[in-house]
């Protein structure tokens, strides 16, 4: 059985971390690419992103009885 409240604890990561990317929505792409520590930041926030869409895709594969992707 999917388990609703970590998927909401998922869901609200990564809406946390969403918000916390938007404060760099507005920089030109100049400015990032002489910034190395903006580029950390929205790279690594990026990750937890993903790695946290991973998390959830494998709670609902594992759920359902899927098979493990191979790629």
């Amino acid at each position: 059985m999917v388990d609703e409240a970590l998927l909401l604890r998922n869901l609200a990561e990564l809406e946390n971390y969403l918000g916390q990317i938007e404060e760099y929505d507005g920089i030109a792409v100049e400015q990032y690419v002489r910034d190395w520590k903006t580029q950390r930041i929205v790279e690594r926030t990026l990750q937890m992103m993903i790695e946290t869409c991973v998390d959830i895709a494998g709670h609902i594969i594992s759920d359902k009885g899927y098979r493990v992707p191979k790629s």
